[in-house]
């Protein structure tokens, strides 16, 4: 049940391509057809693969052959730990002058800790004159609050990001799909 090199590079590619993580987990049950440990090995390869430690939400006793929605809930979480990441995972990435493009090039994750500092770090004009009033905990509240405003706004951008991608690849497949029946 070991992982593989070139697996790895393959699930990073198609991630960049606009690949979902439950495509990326058919890709790997694919990959290692007659595995029974699939659980074990799909939480292998997203740790190495993107540096996500724990797939939450997965059945272990799945046999991980669904090609319906399924596993869409991974999406919410998960896509946005993985561009979080990516400065980690995608060596050929340089933020800003990317040689190949990808609907990643654009976006921004900050992790939990990340959007706390940022948070703390600005003042909020609207509360400038209750804040000296409010109890540490009251403001630390306040400041969780928005840190994960800011994480939910980040994981929407993120989603849509993917969903227009995804559109643009239904659409050249629409076109090439009419294209080589009229022709």
């Amino acid at each position: 049940m070991n992982t593989r090199t070139e697996i790895i590079n393959e699930l990073r590619s198609l991630f960049k391509d606009g690949a979902t993580p439950s495509r990326l987990i058919r890709h790997i049950v694919e990959r290692h057809e007659g595995e029974r440990s699939l659980h074990a090995l799909i939480q292998s390869y997203f740790l190495e693969a993107f540096g996500i430690p724990i797939v939450r939400g997965l059945n272990p006793t799945d046999d991980f052959q669904h090609t319906d929605l399924h596993y869409s809930f991974l999406n919410e979480q998960l896509i946005h730990d993985m561009v979080q990441k990516r400065s980690e995972w995608d060596a050929g990435f340089v933020a800003g002058s990317s040689e190949t493009e990808s609907w990643l090039d654009s976006l921004k994750a900050a992790d939990d800790d990340q959007r706390i500092s940022q948070v703390q770090s600005v003042a909020i004009s609207e509360l400038s004159r209750c804040w000296p009033n409010m109890t540490p905990k009251e403001q630390a509240y306040i400041q969780g609050s928005l840190a994960t405003a800011n994480g939910l706004y980040q994981s929407v951008k993120i989603l849509a990001r993917l969903a227009e991608c995804l559109q643009q690849q239904v659409a050249e497949l629409q076109a090439t799909t009419s294209g080589s029946s009229q022709g």
